[in-house]
């Protein structure tokens, strides 16, 4: 078994398998998936070969950030800069500097993940309501 350091909790680091038949796959997609971690609250981000650990607030942020990347602008402007887009957010170790199709497909992937989680949680509030 091949284990991998994925994220430090303060002083604590803390090692876990990535296989997808430990962690619950949240969406997949030909770019990468996303994967939930119960036992550390984490959300697993797999793409472009690498594997990015995020507490919701953090995928989230990510989220927003890379929807606010205008595609077309970046897709039909001249110059070099536009070529690349240098994705950052507080409580993401990883900066990602993504071309535009990679944009494109990590907008996929995370608006995807969003959906089912927001499925996910309609689907509890709906049972516990019917519950009570």
């Amino acid at each position: 078994m091949q284990y991998q350091q994925i994220s430090s909790l303060g002083s604590h680091l803390f090692y876990m398998m990535h296989t997808a038949a430990q962690l619950p796959e949240i969406y997949t997609s030909e770019a990468g998936a996303v994967y939930q971690c119960d036992r550390h609250n984490r959300l697993m981000l797999s793409f472009a070969g690498e594997l990015t650990v995020l507490k919701l607030d953090a995928f989230l942020r990510l989220k927003r950030t890379v929807d606010k990347i205008d595609l077309d602008a970046m897709a039909s402007s001249p110059e070099r800069s536009s070529d690349f887009s240098i994705i950052t957010v507080c409580g993401c170790d990883r900066c990602f500097v993504l071309p535009l199709t990679e944009v494109y497909a990590l907008k996929e992937l995370l608006s995807g993940a969003k959906f089912v989680l927001e499925l996910n949680s309609m689907l509890h509030e709906c049972l516990n309501a019917s519950l009570v």
